[in-house]
């Protein structure tokens, strides 16, 4: 017998042995006993020692294996040779005794195996531990006993630790464990997570063997990442923490490899997890400190999910889905002229007129007087609201808006005095700094905001508070986890309209759902894999506190956010973006052909700094080097220039041609990405026209793009003020589709200089990639 099973097959494997077995035996580390860190060697950080004990433990290891395979031709160790080196001349019992210590804090039981082996003793068969370990038989048992109980570590009959064999399980442990037993080979049924050593190497003497595989290839990729993510956004992990994550079981025992499903189970299930019993104590505290009834009340849309996940993991609990947008908290939350005016100051650089005056419910007939399109703090726009007669009403029409919100609340249990809390992904929580004031003033209540990341971009002195924020995390750090967010966004929602109004029961009144059936049926399978997390989390005694599954949800987070899977991106590659600001746009989710555009175009930097929803997911395909460089900027905040980041650039000659003759420059041509590079050629206000020499430098060259730019916007993020150069090829063959063969030394691009409709300093912004250059196929020629 020679079998392979994943985690949630392991209930039968015992029918699946043959008859002659009699023996269990198991691989005791990542099979019976998991930790709940991403490494084994994590559990390191836990010693004390100057510096993070992590990487001195592990060269102590090395060395001591190094003198053991020296001096007595074994690579096997006990732990106490190695705390000897980690600690010359100190107390290496007490230093041993720390990292047991370490072990048992972070050791538990695998729920699936420890069923095996009762089931395995009901069937009347022997279990035994066959381990390559620095550990001791006494010590293998006692720390078994710790994570899986002391009624598991009684039903093992006999531990073979490679400490005491002086091998390991590839190099012949199982020989003296035949021996020990004495039984044939195929009375033993082998479980163990090494392919080598738990299948390979018994099956060659005969046992029957079962390779247990913890995790498919998309889990394997994605924990690896979240361990890397883990280190780079917390300081202190893999120094002085480990990379917890106590998410690995359920993410083990997941059955369905689809792509969205595994995309929620595996990521979004623990994060909202995490989320969730936070809420649930949060809920509890602020009961206990106002004395009051508290309503949890996740905010529709975005709290969908967050309210399934929630219920899942505390079915019996109180919650409410409350409906309150930020288009319906503006509208309700102007009670008095210093509201409009802070609005006004709020949001007026960044709104337009039709928005804020959407937002003070100015009526279609008013709507029709203003200029919409003007920014908000138009000068024009301002005198107009700060009218008496206008803030007179906005203030009435407000309080009557008020009247419909607050029937709505009181529809979800809510009374006059009780306490709130607004439960929604975040990121400022808006609707609560625009409707808590008058829930305070109309109706008494105390209004908190519990978000999953929360960033107030100015000081509130609301009662706010986020599982991801400053009291844990620098600001750069939450800065940076905003920036994509859209992402998480668009999981978490439901396919329903914004709310738009309330009837005057609190009924609500919404707006049509736009969005694509084919995106909400993949949200549907990434929801249900999130929920089926929740609920499964719920059965199952899980390890780590607070703290961890928060360090762990974080990492979660981040990871997706700036280096999510191929498989995850062909899942997101459907959705679309509802900015819901009372307005009707839409914006694609993933654009990664203009992404690469404008890699192509200024590189790295420049996309950075985009208006755009989720870039690291549109350059991922580029590899995941572009990814880290994003994450540890952003993360750092690093001062690194734009020609901090490009390479050596290369001359090209440029012929500048105007009525009063021409003369040739050489101009600095700037790697940008993938072999390609940019020259943008100053031409004035439409005087030259210009002429890129390629054959003097080049054999072959592949032209990507050629436009105009007006100089002043030219480090804009943006390519509004751009157009289209039109361009004359001269001694240039195509190859193919802006692919060319330079017939000699003077074949060249030349842009007509362009008709200006107002007098600017042009650039024309070239990009191109550099094929076969002029003195490399010179000494190819000369070699032949």
């Amino acid at each position: 017998m020679k079998i392979q099973l994943r985690s949630h097959e392991l209930t039968g494997l015992l029918d699946q042995a043959p008859d002659s077995v009699r023996w269990l035996s198991l691989d005791c580390f990542d099979t019976l006993v998991w930790r709940d860190t991403a490494t084994p060697s994590d559990v390191f950080a836990d010693l004390g020692f100057t510096g993070g004990a992590i990487e001195p433990r592990r060269r102590a290891e090395g060395a001591a294996r190094h003198a053991a395979k020296l001096f007595r031709d074994s690579f096997e160790v006990g732990i106490e040779e190695i705390h000897d080196r980690l600690r010359p001349g100190g107390d290496v019992a007490a230093s041993v005794a720390e990292e047991l210590a370490a072990e048992a804090r972070h050791c538990y039981g695998f729920a699936p195996v420890q069923d095996l082996i009762r089931a395995a003793k009901a069937k009347g068969l022997g279990v035994i531990i066959v381990s390559d370990t620095y550990l001791s038989e006494t010590q293998l048992r006692a720390l078994i006993a710790s994570a899986a109980g002391e009624d598991i570590a009684s039903l093992i009959g006999r531990i073979f630790p490679s400490s005491a064999y002086g091998m390991n399980k590839a190099d012949g442990l199982f020989g003296p464990v035949l021996e020990a037993l004495g039984c044939k080979p195929d009375a033993i049924l082998h479980l163990g997570d090494n392919r080598i050593a738990d299948q390979v190497a018994p099956a060659e003497l005969g046992i029957n063997t079962c390779h247990l595989v913890q995790f498919d290839e998309q889990a394997k990729a994605r924990l690896r990442l979240e361990a890397a993510a883990s280190a780079l956004v917390h300081p202190d992990v893999r120094v002085t923490r480990p990379a917890f994550q106590p998410h690995r079981p359920l993410v083990s025992l997941r059955a369905d490899e689809e792509p969205a499903y595994a995309l929620g189970h595996d990521v979004l299930g623990p994060l909202l997890r995490s989320y969730a019993e936070w809420l649930r104590a949060e809920q509890v505290a602020i009961a206990e400190r106002t004395g009051r009834k508290t309503h949890l009340l996740f905010l529709l849309r975005d709290g969908f999910l967050p309210a399934e996940v929630f219920e899942a993991v505390f079915p019996g609990e109180t919650k409410q889905r409350v409906e309150i947008s930020r288009q319906t908290a503006a509208r309700s939350g102007l009670i008095d002229e210093a509201a409009v005016r802070a609005r006004l100051l709020q949001e007026g650089k960044r709104s337009t007129v039709e928005v804020l005056a959407r937002q003070f419910l100015f009526k279609q007939g008013e709507l029709s007087k203003l200029k919409l399109d003007a920014r908000a703090d138009d000068a024009d726009f301002v005198e107009t609201v700060l009218d008496a007669k206008t803030i007179g009403q906005i203030v009435y029409r407000s309080g009557q808006f008020a009247d419909r919100l607050i029937a709505h609340l009181k529809r979800a249990g809510v009374n006059p005095g009780d306490a709130v809390i607004l439960a929604d992904l975040g990121y400022h929580g808006s609707v609560q700094d625009k409707v808590a004031p008058m829930l305070e003033a109309r109706m008494g209540l105390h209004v908190a905001g519990r978000y999953l990341l929360l960033r107030e971009e100015q000081p509130t002195g609301l009662d706010k508070q986020g599982l991801i924020d400053a009291r844990s995390y620098d600001f750069r750090t939450i800065d940076m986890l905003c920036d994509p967010i859209a992402v998480v966004e668009q999981l978490c929602t439901i396919a329903q309209g914004s709310v738009i109004d309330y009837k005057w029961d609190g009924s609500p009144v919404r707006k049509a759902a736009g969005i694509k059936s084919q995106q909400s049926a993949t949200r549907d399978r990434a929801q249900a894999g999130a929920i089926a997390f929740a609920a499964e989390s719920a059965r199952f005694a899980l390890p780590g506190d607070a703290d961890a599954w928060r360090q762990a949800a974080t990492a979660a987070l981040a990871r997706l956010l700036f280096m999510p899977m191929p498989e995850e991106l062909e899942v997101l590659r459907c959705f679309d973006h509802d900015v819901n600001l009372g307005t009707e746009d839409v914006v694609p989710l993933l654009d990664a052909e203009a992404a690469l555009a404008g890699l192509k175009s200024r590189g790295l930097p420049y996309l950075m700094h985009a208006n755009r929803l989720y870039i690291p997911g549109e350059i991922r395909e580029q590899g995941l080097a572009l990814n880290l460089s994003m994450l540890a900027w952003r993360r750092f905040g690093l001062e690194v220039t734009t020609g901090d980041m490009t390479g050596t650039p290369l001359q090209v000659p440029v012929v500048l041609v105007d009525a009063e003759g021409q003369t040739v420059v050489d101009i600095d041509a700037h790697p940008t990405h993938d072999g390609f590079y940019a020259v943008a050629v100053p031409i004035g206000a439409g005087r030259f026209t210009a002429g890129v020499q390629w054959g003097a430098a080049f054999e072959c060259v592949q032209i990507e793009s050629a436009r105009f730019f007006v100089a002043e916007s030219f480090g804009m993020v943006n390519d509004a003020q751009s157009v289209a150069a039109p361009v004359i090829h001269d001694g240039m063959e195509t190859i193919a589709d802006g692919l060319f063969r330079c017939t000699g030394p003077a074949a060249l691009t030349m842009a007509p200089a362009p008709q200006l409709q107002r007098e600017a300093d042009i650039l024309l912004h070239i990009v191109f990639r550099p094929v076969v250059r002029r003195a490399v196929a010179n000494e190819v020629k000369a070699a032949a």
